[in-house]
């Protein structure tokens, strides 16, 4: 049997799909375009932070106390001025004196600790305070460096830019970064019993809901869905669709239908027929087994089943990372992550990983899942071994988190 006529498991499939999902090149964006984009190289820190000495405390800020000033139990310094926030000069203190300072004001050079407002009192140009306070361990200053030191990785090579990590790259001087291109989706959606969402749904037909779902679960990756359509099962019509695709030079294709026996399904006749080069026709698995993947003129092309559920499912485990791996995202793939089971899951036959989607929560400390029900939003994929037709209560299973 052919590499290709043999049927792939699904870890063989993502490795077949990954090996051609290389990352696309980089681009650099305004900083504020960053959110959710991938970083092309590692971005670091230019700065120390705080970089400066900063008082945490509104209070007096205080040189070097003489050894026998200790020996009384209160002591009576001079304040030589004040420091607010942003002051761009703050001079030194000497030994004895004190300063009045505020919160987030850079500290004199000579400062060696700031007491709170609340524990001082003063009159006359004089602070007064326990000699005490001066043995306490804390300071109230923040030192220069003691958050982050300059050259500090701040976001990795392949990591997903998140809000946090905007924050930071804005402290440290960023006004754009660069990051990894977006690959651009084309979804065609095959059958001629189907009707676009909103039109009148005649005897026979339903409404394709899939070119929905794709361009939302495409966008959720953080690729760009350029275009949606349904066509009819007709070899004509769906070669002149895929043709049109295919010339605006998207970097992925996916259709959803047309995958099985069937005398009207006609996408790997019509896939071969534009050049279309196949790596893998079959998984080893529920849903897929009817799945296509290859290659035509250089765009990753997905053939996947028709059923709603069968797309969300499938899209997960095969599309999604071939589009994590397109922006460069260092780990495409999900984690596989154990949980509990909740509802007994039976199946109708061993002999094939079974995929099924999932809802996951923690309970008493734990992860835990139970099977979907038809309205509900699944957050998991349960990926059910195949030697196994009953799982029960309490048995553990693998998962992805989506």
């Amino acid at each position: 049997m052919s590499d290709r006529e043999s049927l792939f498991s699904l870890q063989r499939a993502q490795r077949a799909i990954l090996a051609r999902a290389q990352p696309l090149a980089a681009e650099r964006i305004p900083l504020e375009r960053a959110l959710g984009r991938v970083a092309a190289v590692s971005l670091k820190s230019t700065m120390p932070k705080p970089s400066f000495d900063q008082s945490t405390r509104d209070g007096y800020g205080l040189a070097d106390i003489p050894p026998d000033f200790a020996e009384y139990p209160e002591l009576s310094l001079p304040v030589i001025g004040e420091i607010a926030a942003g002051a761009p000069e703050v001079g030194s203190l000497q030994q004895g004196q004190a300063v009045r300072i505020m919160t987030g004001a850079p500290v004199p050079t000579g400062c060696s600790r700031v007491l709170p407002f609340e524990v001082c009192r003063e009159q006359d140009g004089r602070v007064t305070l326990a000699a005490s306070l001066l043995r306490c361990p804390e300071t109230y200053i923040r030192r220069r460096g003691s958050d982050l030191v300059a050259g500090r990785v701040l976001v990795r090579k392949g990591q997903a830019i998140r809000a946090d990590h905007l924050l930071m790259l804005a402290e440290n001087g960023y006004v754009g970064v660069r990051v990894v291109r977006r690959p651009r989706v084309e979804v065609v959606c095959t059958g001629s019993e189907l009707v676009n969402p909103g039109a009148r749904v005649g005897s026979g037909q339903k409404v394709s809901g899939n070119g929905v779902l794709l361009s939302a679960l495409v966008r959720g990756t953080g690729a760009i869905c350029a275009g949606t359509a349904s066509v009819p099962d007709q070899v004509e019509q769906l070669t002149r669709a895929l043709a049109e695709r295919i010339e605006k030079g998207p970097q992925v294709i996916i259709t959803t239908g047309g995958m099985g026996p069937g005398r009207f399904d006609l996408v790997e006749e019509v896939f071969a027929a534009l050049g279309g080069e196949t790596v893998y026709r079959r998984l080893k698995m529920r849903p897929g087994k009817s799945t296509l993947f290859g290659l035509v003129q250089g765009i990753l092309f997905f053939g996947l089943p028709g059923p709603p559920p069968a797309v969300h499912l499938l899209f997960h485990e095969l599309v999604a990372p071939a589009l994590r791996g397109m922006q460069g995202q260092r780990r495409p793939v999900p984690e596989r992550i154990p949980a509990r089971l909740q509802e007994e899951v039976r199946l109708r036959r061993a002999g094939r990983m079974n995929l099924k989607a999932g809802v996951a929560t923690f309970a008493q400390g734990r992860l835990v899942v139970r099977p979907a029900g038809r309205t509900d939003a699944a957050n998991a994929v349960m990926l059910l071994p195949a030697n196994r037709k009953i799982f029960r209560v309490d048995d553990r299973v693998p998962v992805h988190l989506l």
